[in-house]
């Protein structure tokens, strides 16, 4: 974006890295000129600075005053729908469709009991959560958890500390496969020469944080059924936690049978030990663990048929009977040689952010749903063009979606 009249770029202004989080990239940038992060954002965004009194400025990380995203978005050159994404709130409403914890009950009753995935539709039936946000554990204001980080990931100073890693959404890292660890444990690890092994990760949770990260870094993630929004993810695999933590007599016998043939592949007792069902974002570290891991078990069984998922959202997890599909437009397209064309299109796409934006409204015209439409964004992320550059279907104004 350009910078507003008057405003001049910082002249070392590094992007955010793939989910940083605002406070991490703050902290990047004021190191380079010395300073503390408060002094930077206090004497350095000009009329912005102000906003530092609102008491949303407190945690930059949450839900920060749009000026000084844009004030940043100004001096750094980086695109502000980018910084708006090292907030929680610049993930709203895929990651949550609310920020106010007293939508507890209606934000749950949409966001977990609305679909299924392995239990039939409805079959969960009703639950008390008057204060609640998904997956952001709120107490006393206080959202964040012990801070997580990969040890890779740490290795590299340009990469940042992810905002996701702040809450209890993955067990690993989606890019390295490294076990998460507390930060502390990280730093330590790093300073002792004979640092103990990581404790080993079960494949389908590796498979399962992989899913997440395609989902953060391409918008879509691709399912054995269908790839799916991550919005859509996110709220799949909140519901999936959700299942997998209701006790056998409150479903079916044939729910109750799935249940407990996911539990049983992961060696645990039945719902992780838990006793007494609470929200999955008020469970302590370990059970919150044990959840992750039925959840991908059971994602895992689903896809290779040994159980079945009866879920609104169940036939994303298992393949679809092999068939011939004609590619259509795609097909006719390269047919019609102009296969080089899209090619020099899209290498010009990888450098210049109005040749791919250009590039995915040509793309996109004849979709008529969000999933049609990151498909195609999908297709190029995976073509070398940075998913920065390529707008979503709001920014595009693409209202005519459905979901």
């Amino acid at each position: 974006m350009s910078p507003a009249v008057g405003t001049r770029r910082w002249p070392l202004h590094p992007p955010p890295s793939a989910g940083e989080a605002l406070s991490s990239w703050v902290a990047r940038l004021a190191a380079l000129y010395g300073m503390t992060p408060g002094y930077l954002l206090r004497h350095s965004l000009g009329e912005a600075s102000a906003l530092l009194d609102d008491p949303r400025a407190d945690d930059l990380d949450f839900d920060p005053p749009a000026g000084i995203l844009q004030a940043l978005a100004e001096r750094t050159g980086a695109d502000l729908g980018v910084v708006r994404l090292t907030a929680i709130a610049g993930w709203v409403p895929w990651l949550a469709g609310t920020l106010d914890p007293c939508d507890g009950q209606e934000a749950f009753d949409a966001y977990v009991r609305q679909h299924s995935v392995l239990l039939a539709p409805r079959e969960a039936g009703p639950s008390t959560v008057p204060h609640w946000l998904p997956w952001i554990p709120v107490h006393d204001r206080q959202w964040r958890t012990d801070q997580l980080a990969c040890p890779e990931c740490a290795a590299d100073p340009a990469r940042g500390t992810s905002l996701l890693a702040m809450l209890p959404v993955m067990t690993t890292c989606g890019e390295h496969g490294c076990r998460l660890q507390t930060e502390v444990a990280v730093r330590l690890a790093a300073l002792d020469p004979d640092p103990d092994p990581p404790l080993p990760v079960p494949g389908p949770v590796a498979a399962m944080d992989r899913l997440t990260f395609e989902g953060l870094t391409t918008g879509m993630v691709t399912l054995p059924g269908r790839p799916v929004h991550v919005g859509v993810w996110f709220r799949l695999l909140r519901t999936l936690l959700d299942e997998v933590s209701i006790a056998a007599s409150r479903v079916s016998g044939r729910s109750a049978a799935t249940l407990a043939r996911v539990w049983e592949a992961t060696g645990r007792p039945p719902r992780g030990g838990l006793t007494t069902w609470r929200p999955y974002e008020r469970l302590d570290f370990p059970l919150q663990q044990a959840m992750l891991e039925a959840a991908a078990i059971a994602l895992h069984l689903a896809a290779i048929g040994a159980i079945t998922a009866r879920g609104t959202l169940g036939r994303c997890l298992a393949p679809e009977p092999r068939r011939d599909v004609y590619e259509g437009d795609r097909q006719a397209w390269e047919q019609k040689q102009a296969l080089a064309e899209l090619e020099a299109m899209i290498t010009r796409a990888r450098d210049d952010p109005g040749t791919a934006r250009r590039l995915l409204e040509m793309l996109t015209i004849g979709s008529r749903t969000v999933a049609a439409f990151y498909r195609e964004r999908q297709f190029l992320v995976r073509r070398g063009i940075p998913y920065t550059m390529l707008p979503d279907h709001r920014e595009l104004g693409r209202k005519d979606l459905r979901l």
